[in-house]
């Protein structure tokens, strides 16, 4: 008990350095994968409380933007899975917009090979509108979870 006390007091001062996730990250992934025919929805909701209030590097202002991910995910068998996302902005102004989507499939080292751990590897293709997001902004590479 006393060691959580003396680490939270600690890390105090360094909370107002602290800084949140980008804009459209949704989450890190764990190793399984999702059941075989199954399907999941999932909504992720991100708001910017402090962004950037100019456009800058020909990217659109991010203060007080709400980022809405529709994250649908099919199961194809124990081992594999393939997500969509559909990716949204909303603004003053300019409303509700369009940002990108992209595809995700993932495998994973199957269970019935009794590893000690969990392996997954993932790969993201996507389609961005440049105003909005960047590639990296939205997962565009290999992840190796």
């Amino acid at each position: 008990m006393k060691l959580s006390l003396s680490a939270i007091l600690m890390a105090g001062p360094a909370l107002p350095l602290a800084r949140a996730q980008g804009n459209y990250e949704i989450q890190v992934y764990g190793a399984e994968t999702v059941a075989p025919r199954t399907t999941m929805v999932e909504l992720h909701s991100n708001f910017t409380v402090d962004g950037q209030r100019k456009t800058i590097g020909g990217m659109a202002p991010t203060y007080h933007a709400e980022y809405e991910t529709i994250e649908i995910t099919q199961g194809i068998n124990d081992w594999s899975e393939v997500g969509f996302n559909i990716f949204t902005s909303e603004r003053s102004g300019p409303g509700v917009q369009w940002v990108g989507d992209h595809i995700r499939p993932r495998v994973r080292v199957p269970e019935k090979w009794r590893w000690p751990f969990g392996v997954s590897l993932s790969m993201e293709r996507l389609s961005a509108r440049a105003l909005l997001a960047r590639p990296l902004d939205l997962g565009d590479s290999p992840h190796f979870r």
